[in-house]
């Protein structure tokens, strides 16, 4: 018995646009941008912005702009980008904006997130939930990404072949 290895294409040589590539680009965009610059929006935007907008939103902003580029390049090839793909990156999304949430921002009024604001005990539980949220956000945005780049390069399927070609070879030593 002989095995071997085809990539096989979900849609034979039927390429695709890759718009649902653009969509996930601009939602990691937007993702990133809620991140590092939604405290703004409520008017509690302060010092750690910066801070913010350097790691967390640059990080989020190339995995999820990585995981999108690689699901347009999915769609290019004729290949399908998995269901399982898509549930992690929208994870991450939503995990992202939770993040945007309860992240902390150094105003004059002290330290403020936009589900509490100033207010104790809900200020420690905000930013006591921030750090999971931030560890369990990228981390299933490089989930999305790792798999939306096996998807790009397509399904591996092992054949099995049945053949006597190794019998021929024997040699009878009578």
């Amino acid at each position: 018995m002989t095995y071997s290895v085809i990539r096989v294409r979900a849609t034979p040589g039927a390429s695709r646009s890759g718009h649902m590539g653009g969509v996930v680009v601009v939602a990691g965009i937007a993702v990133a941008a809620w991140i590092s610059f939604g405290r703004h929006l409520f008017g509690i935007g302060g010092d750690l912005t910066i801070i913010y907008a350097a790691t967390l939103g640059v990080i989020f902003a190339a995995l999820l702009v990585f995981t999108g580029l690689a699901v347009r390049r999915t769609a290019r090839r004729g290949f399908e980008t998995r269901a399982i793909t898509y549930v992690f990156f929208l994870a991450s999304g939503v995990i992202g904006l939770l993040l945007g949430l309860t992240l902390p921002d150094s105003t004059p009024r002290g330290l403020q997130t936009i589900i509490s604001g100033p207010t104790q005990p809900a200020l420690d539980i905000a930013i006591g939930i921030a750090n999971p949220l931030g560890v369990i956000g990228i981390a299933t945005a490089i989930i999305a990404l790792v798999l939306s780049i096996r998807d790009s390069r397509g399904r591996i399927t092992l054949v099995e072949s049945w053949g006597d070609e190794d019998d021929g070879a024997r040699v009878d030593p009578a």
